[in-house]
């Protein structure tokens, strides 16, 4: 069988494929990794939480779900020598889904603060429905985009311990194994099976 030789157009655009590849690669080993942080991140705490509640009664100990916060922080400061030198159109929409997203959870934050001290009762426990309707909606804009189904159809899964958190409206130890299912199902499970087609996970 006779080689075909590649001209000069050829070559470059057999290049610029592959480089685009590549990149694909890169940015979707770093998105699947990053809800494979958060999602484990979450899981853990709900578990440390269940324990430090059922073990001493206390609901004040639902208090370290703030700890949410330390993984982004985290990301934030020490994430950036992960950021690609090149973005593509791909790469601004999902860093803007997650910017608004993320946003949310702290205009939340801060309108229940703000609320309690103009009510006298700051009820913080909203936040646990909302935070997984928010991360929910987050990752399925994030599978619409990237076109991964795994990250599109189980956060409506995880979405039904929030409905079912704000249809009951009291606030008890479950809520902290609800919070950690929740995750498993819409970032640790779609995490790793999306992140095995590339060979990541």
């Amino acid at each position: 069988m006779e080689d075909k030789q590649l001209d000069a157009r050829e070559s470059l655009e057999l290049i610029s494929s592959m480089i685009r590849k590549t990149r694909s690669e890169e940015r979707m080993k770093r998105d699947y990794g990053t809800f494979l942080y958060y999602g484990y991140s979450a899981v853990i705490l709900s578990a440390a939480a269940w324990i430090l509640v059922h073990f001493t009664g206390r609901m004040e100990f639902m208090l370290i779900w703030f700890a949410m916060f330390l993984p982004f922080i985290a990301r934030t400061v020490f994430g950036k020598k992960d950021d690609p030198a090149v973005t593509t159109y791909i790469d601004d929409m999902l860093s803007s889904i997650w910017k608004v997203t993320g946003s949310m959870f702290w205009l939340t934050v801060i309108a229940i603060a703000v609320i309690g001290l103009a009510t006298g009762e700051m009820v913080f426990s909203i936040m646990m429905p909302l935070s997984i309707i928010y991360a929910g909606m987050g990752t399925s804009m994030t599978g619409l985009v990237l076109k991964e189904k795994w990250f599109i159809w189980p956060p409506l899964a995880g979405l039904l311990a929030a409905v079912y958190m704000l249809a009951d409206g009291k606030c008890d130890n479950s809520w902290n194994i609800l919070f950690g299912m929740a995750f498993i199902l819409f970032m640790v499970i779609p995490g790793h099976a999306a992140g095995r087609k590339i060979g990541m996970a």
